[in-house]
């Protein structure tokens, strides 16, 4: 039985146009909300788990929480399917989606590229090439 998750939770400007982000482009379907309107979400996406968290909400919980800026922190997205990774770089760039990080061949056997969500939070997605 696991007793222990690490789940990443993201506080963002606009939940409602995250949740569209990250169901768009990544597949997250919504999972649980809560508020009205919505100012928590939690997004599944085959047995992982993505939470979004409203700014004002997160400011007014945490006393001293920093003001919003740019994200330093990256998450991974990684894929076992290759030629799902290129119809979302594809899709992304179709999109005019901001890249971090343009398309490398990695001296590790892996392919990747990094974006930016709507939020400035950096999302690196990789991929082995011989898969």
């Amino acid at each position: 039985m696991n007793t222990f998750n690490i789940i990443n939770e993201l506080v963002v400007s606009n939940i409602t146009e995250s949740i569209e982000f990250y169901n768009n482009y990544f597949g997250f379907v919504v999972e649980q909300t809560d508020g009205n309107p919505i100012s928590w979400v939690q997004l599944s996406k085959n047995g992982e788990t993505l939470m979004l968290e409203d700014y004002k909400i997160v400011e007014s919980e945490i006393h001293n929480y920093p003001k919003k800026a740019n994200s330093s922190n990256i998450i991974k997205f990684e894929y076992n399917n290759l030629d799902e990774f290129k119809e979302l770089y594809n899709k992304l760039k179709e999109n005019k989606i901001e890249f971090i990080i343009e398309y490398t061949e990695t001296d590790y056997g892996k392919v990747e590229f990094g974006i930016y969500d709507l939020d400035r939070n950096i999302i690196l997605i990789s991929s082995f090439m011989n898969i």
